[in-house]
């Protein structure tokens, strides 16, 4: 098939199977690549619904809850976490330090299967998870931000922690 042509090189002492699993491969390993890039960028997200309410849990350990935003956007929830990161580096040679600052964002989108208002959406930020709990009585958005409450485990359900927005 290939014994005369431009292709000849590339085919060289190669059956085909062999080129298209050595592709298959290449591709694989930069889908897996992408997916952990893609993992970094954004946070795990889990859904519950239950008789009363619609409940979104968000991993965002890394932030504190004043570096969280939820806004009632079209139908659903846009969660967004910022952060100023410093990281301190010493250079080798002069044994002097070096700090860097850079701000780490992230944000997800969750969609509804009905309508609310600000008014029905909960949220409540406990040892690095974000719960947010929608309310199935519809509505129109008024205000798009939500108040996210802080609480610790030792304190109790419904108790007020650090860095409490209201």
């Amino acid at each position: 098939m290939f014994d005369k042509g431009p292709l000849m090189p590339f085919f060289n002492n190669r059956s085909m199977d062999d080129w298209l699993k050595s592709f298959e491969q290449f591709v694989n390993k930069g889908m897996s690549q992408f997916e952990q890039y893609a993992e970094q960028m954004s946070f795990e997200v889990d859904t519950e619904e239950t008789t009363e309410d619609y409940r979104v849990y968000a991993n965002l350990k890394e932030y504190n809850p004043e570096d969280i935003q939820i806004e009632v956007l079209n139908q659903g929830l846009q969660i967004k976490a910022q952060r100023e990161e410093i990281r301190t580096m010493k250079n080798k040679r002069t044994g002097h330090f070096q700090e860097r600052k850079a701000m780490k964002r992230t944000e997800r989108f969750v969609q509804l299967p009905f309508m609310f208002r600000n008014e029905d959406v909960k949220a409540q930020y406990t040892n690095g998870i974000l719960t947010i709990a929608v309310n199935k009585n519809g509505g129109e958005v008024v205000n798009p931000t939500v108040p996210i409450e802080v609480t610790n485990e030792n304190s109790g359900k419904g108790g007020k922690g650090k860095g409490q927005r209201e």
